[in-house]
């Protein structure tokens, strides 16, 4: 069940227990397929749950894909939320900052686990204020926000099967999954666009840091005639920077991106001209509001995306894209269509919950992220710190 909630803030609010739940789902279609034979058949995420001594809650969902895609893996998540559980419950949930250095100082890296953590923090905020995320992360720009669609590796005949039915779903954006064999690769493209036709708003070939820089520019000049994105087609960012100068061809980093560090890196190298941001990969929505800001101030266009997940990552993506200048945001991901299998039933909420219409995204409006995960369904939590277990 999906509902909203609402409280009231008060200086004196603490965070008295910290909840960490195990959910999967099984991949759409069956299987999920990447560059380099990654195939994915289930996707496990971690829940964050933090509560306050009047019954607030805010919940966070990170889900890595497997410890093949992001630096860091389920269990490796829990054992990070577990470690850093006992600065939840003395920081102050109104502010950001202070937590996210202090989770940093504590432990280098671990970004998904610091992920979960700080998205339930903004869920808590905004329930504790009374305000949707997105009016706490800068402001309202969008009510909607457009969708991509992803088409994964396969046989020539499923890649155009899985593009049909979701163009009959109403996509306008791609983004092709490639990084294999570059003329491979480059006839499936050709392909797919036959099929969703001319009414495409945004394409993005995804080699998922799949290809040499060799392969990416072979691949590039096969594609001279197309409008499209070339999204991490190698894994570094002197490799992207090399690419874009030999091609010319626009390039969106992904994976290596993991800091705003390396943001203003590719930035200063020229070597960039988007960024598929992802929060549970650079550790939170506090960190991508930050990559945000610097992408819209170099003038970058901004993707929303996550590894995967259920209803609440499709909502905290929403909130996030939301606050996007729409002249800069290319499109947003939507995994509610896992939420079957996430969440046992659905509540239509008065202000709304994360819904896929017409190739947009409709952004809830209600406080925090805007969805509550039915606890029934989630199961038992994997742990609970409070000041008693500390």
């Amino acid at each position: 069940m999906v509902s909203s909630g609402d409280s009231s803030a008060t200086a004196a609010t603490r965070v008295t227990e910290l909840a960490c739940f195990r959910t999967a789902f099984p991949a759409e279609g069956g299987t999920y397929r990447m560059s380099g034979g990654r195939e994915y058949t289930e996707f496990s995420s971690t829940v964050v749950r933090v509560s306050t001594e009047d019954g607030t809650r805010g919940y966070g969902e990170a889900s890595t894909m497997g410890g093949d895609y992001l630096d860091g893996f389920l269990e490796s998540t829990e054992a990070t939320v577990r470690r850093l559980a006992p600065l939840v419950l003395d920081a102050d949930p109104l502010q950001a900052a202070p937590l996210v250095r202090m989770m940093d100082r504590t432990l280098i890296g671990h970004f998904p686990g610091k992920a979960a953590i700080d998205i339930a923090m903004w869920d808590l905020r905004g329930r504790l204020l009374g305000v949707p995320v997105a009016t706490l992360l800068g402001g309202i720009a969008q009510t909607t926000v457009p969708a991509f669609a992803a088409v994964p590796p396969g046989a020539p005949e499923e890649r155009i099967a899985e593009a049909r039915r979701l163009a009959t779903r109403g996509y306008l954006r791609w983004q092709i999954k490639v990084g294999d064999a570059p003329d491979r690769d480059v006839a499936d493209v050709r392909a797919i666009l036959e099929t969703v036709g001319e009414g495409r708003h945004y394409l993005s070939c995804d080699a998922n840091c799949g290809w040499t820089t060799d392969d990416a520019m072979r691949f590039s000049r096969a594609v001279a005639d197309l409008e499209t994105y070339l999204e991490q087609p190698c894994a570094s960012i002197s490799e992207l920077a090399l690419v874009r100068a030999a091609t010319g061809r626009p390039i969106i980093i992904d994976e290596a991106a993991k800091q705003p560090r390396d943001l203003l890196d590719a930035i200063a190298l020229g070597c960039v001209d988007g960024i598929n941001l992802k929060p549970v990969r650079v550790g939170g929505l506090t960190k991508a509001a930050l990559m945000r800001d610097i992408a819209q101030s170099a003038g970058l266009k901004i993707a929303v995306d996550e590894p995967m997940g259920g209803m609440l990552a499709s909502a905290c993506v929403a909130q996030l894209a939301a606050t996007v200048d729409p002249r800069l945001l290319l499109a947003s991901a939507f995994f509610a269509t896992n939420e079957e299998s996430f969440f046992d039933e659905r509540s239509e909420a008065e202000d709304g919950m994360p819904t896929f219409s017409h190739g947009e995204i409709s952004v809830p409006t209600g406080p925090g992220h805007g969805v509550i995960p039915d606890e029934q369904s989630l199961g038992d939590p994997v742990f609970v710190v409070d000041a008693e277990t500390v």
